[in-house]
């Protein structure tokens, strides 16, 4: 009983479990619908302008320092992958050789099987029943089996070094063109390392000025306060102008000209003390 009540619960669990993974495999596959609806609508696009906007912002948050930092350690991380550039290429360059030195034997073997062939075509020329072969007698069908069969190789095997020959070529101009990318590694590497190094002296003058500037004498509020003494000058000037408008009004015109020509005597009489009298000038024959 105990094992058919196992064996009962093992099944529900079973059944169980296969339900949940039906539900998520259906819930999946709606996410990636929807996913794929929403990209190509309006709203796909706004979400796309928000996550946009979002990782713009994350990287602005980076300081530049850090971001130099990173670059540096990237950098790095370049150069200890020359031992593995410099490996894959020799691979390429020891199968290359490997190649090239099998293409070599085989057009060795094409010639001697060519001229093998032309020898036994010769001996075809007249229409004897027998022929002379490489010291031996043979029968003319025979001669006529074995040129059908060593030519039907012969143009097979040609056509298979044709091959090899293009492979050949292709593999090569692929090899000169990794060892020129290997040699500008390094050179490429130094290249970004300066304009690193120029690009943090740079950083570090802008943090120096900014520095400079927070600490610099703050003079506002001295043109602050010019300000409003020229305001209170200008208040102290229009209460002059006015007790002076006053003065002439309560005097009257003709004891202000008087006045005013008492100061003017004594203003001509203050200059002409200080420069001396001015002398009117002489009229020729007068």
């Amino acid at each position: 009983m105990i094992v058919g009540t196992l064996r009962r619960s093992d099944d529900s669990l079973s059944k169980g479990f296969s339900i949940m993974c039906k539900k998520l495999l259906i819930a999946a596959i709606a996410i990636a619908v929807g996913v794929g609806v929403v990209s190509g609508t309006r709203l796909g696009s706004h979400i796309r302008l928000r996550m946009c906007k979002a990782q713009n912002w994350v990287e602005e948050q980076i300081p530049p320092e850090t971001e130099i930092e990173r670059l540096r350690m990237e950098l790095k991380q370049l150069g200890s992958e020359d031992a593995r550039n410099y490996d894959q290429v020799a691979r390429q360059q020891h199968d290359i050789n490997k190649r090239r030195a099998k293409l070599s034997q085989d057009k060795v073997s094409l010639d001697k099987m060519a001229s093998r062939i032309q020898d036994l075509r010769s001996t075809l020329v007249d229409s004897s029943e027998f022929v002379s072969y490489a010291g031996n007698r043979y029968k003319r069908s025979e001669v006529e089996e074995q040129v059908r069969v060593d030519g039907s190789k012969f143009l097979a095997d040609e056509e298979a070094v044709k091959a090899d020959e293009e492979t050949l070529k292709i593999l090569e101009q692929t090899l000169e063109q990794n060892k020129t990318k290997l040699k500008n590694l390094e050179v490429n590497r130094k290249k970004m390392e300066t304009r690193l190094a120029l690009l943090e002296k740079e950083l570090a003058r802008q943090h120096a000025l900014a520095a400079q500037n927070k600490f610099s004498v703050d003079d506002s509020g001295y043109s602050k306060i010019q300000q409003d003494i020229n305001k209170v000058e200008d208040r102290v000037g229009v209460m002059k102008t006015k007790q002076e408008l006053i003065g002439e009004s309560s005097k009257g015109p003709i004891h202000a000209a008087e006045e005013k020509k008492v100061e003017n005597d004594k203003l001509k009489q203050a200059l002409d003390a200080r420069f001396g009298p001015i002398e009117a000038k002489k009229v020729a024959g007068k």
